[in-house]
């Protein structure tokens, strides 16, 4: 590592801890809501999605007592009362919006959908937050989340599929935007980050963490494996987050065409790939991180852009294997990285 690397063991460093669920709920209906109105198979219990005709292949239809799809029902029940409300598994052809959404409980089965998006679409209605999502979630598109406060997903799959696909594009990644705070994911495993033509200009990064002047705040991850991506591994800005174990298997390894500029970054920067990206970031932690470099085609292992040592990134195992093709580390000279090993 470069002798401009500050190489140092930051002990009892802990990253700022907030209570990820806070108290300011619905006052919980479930005792005394009637969901006999909603029922379509009385087979399954209360909490079970099938009770009211959703599954895999029938939650798209029409509920017919209130007049919107099955699925968008049952998360209406669901934030009504407050209870988990259990998803089996299958290809459901839809994308799951939770926007706008507050109070839910969810648990998914290896459950599949198009895209997962927890976000503010209109100012004028609420922000989402206070969405706890159980188990494994497998999507084709994207996990984006936006203004969102509070959100705690246990495993998270994203693939390329453009059969399942709702826009019948490569996988747009994982994008944390601005606006949101507390976001904890327990596993994020992203198998492909497309590129390639006008519809992929905004994808930047298999996980992008930024937004502009309102950047997210907590975001926790405890493991995640970027297995390919076209364009940048991580792209981190924000504060007080913390990412355990990071594994990035191949980066940069598509092309720039039509791709936007990226917030806080200088125009043009955007097109050289870098399997981490840390710039604006502050008082936060990445546990541990291995970069495969045998497959990768990217300019940059790493990139430490702005920051500062008083509030400092601390990357505490930095691993780059396979180097044969001597891809190197950007240290900007205002940079807040420190590396304990």
């Amino acid at each position: 590592m470069r002798s401009s690397i500050i190489l140092l063991l930051i002990l009892n460093f802990s990253v700022s801890s907030q209570k990820i669920y806070s108290q300011d709920t619905l006052e919980i209906e479930s005792n005394s809501f009637n969901d006999s109105n909603y029922v379509l198979d009385n087979t399954f219990p209360r909490g079970d999605a099938r009770r009211y005709g959703v599954t895999s292949k029938t939650a798209k239809l029409i509920h017919p007592y209130t007049g919107k799809n099955r699925l968008s029902t049952a998360l209406d029940i669901a934030q009504k009362t407050q209870e988990e409300i259990y998803f089996p598994s299958g290809y459901y052809g839809m994308d799951l919006i939770l926007d706008h959404r507050q109070n839910l409980k969810l648990r998914f089965d290896n459950s599949e959908f198009s895209l997962i998006h927890i976000t503010q679409i209109h100012d004028s209605l609420p922000k989402p937050k206070n969405i706890i999502i159980r188990g494994n979630i497998i999507i084709y598109n994207r996990l984006g989340i936006t203004e969102a406060v509070n959100i705690k997903i246990d495993s998270v799959h994203i693939k390329s599929n453009l059969s399942k696909s709702l826009t019948g594009l490569r996988s747009k990644g994982c994008h944390i935007y601005h606006g949101s705070k507390n976001i904890k994911i327990g596993y994020l495993q992203i198998d492909d980050f497309g590129s390639g033509e006008e519809s992929y200009k905004y994808n930047h990064a298999a996980l992008a963490i930024d937004g502009w002047n309102n950047n997210p705040i907590n975001v926790q991850i405890n493991k995640l494996h970027i297995k390919s991506t076209d364009r940048h591994g991580i792209y981190l800005t924000g504060r007080n987050h913390f990412i355990g174990e990071v594994i990035i298997d191949k980066y940069g390894v598509g092309d720039s065409e039509f791709m936007d500029p990226m917030q806080d970054a200088k125009a043009g920067e955007e097109t050289n790939f870098k399997a981490l990206w840390i710039n604006k970031a502050y008082n936060s932690v990445i546990d541990k991180i291995t970069i495969d470099e045998k497959k990768s085609k990217g300019k940059y292992s790493a990139h430490f852009d702005y920051g500062t040592i008083n509030d400092p990134v601390i990357i505490n195992n930095l691993n780059i294997i396979n180097n044969h093709r001597d891809a190197k580390i950007l240290i900007e000279e205002s940079n807040g990285v420190l590396i304990s090993k």
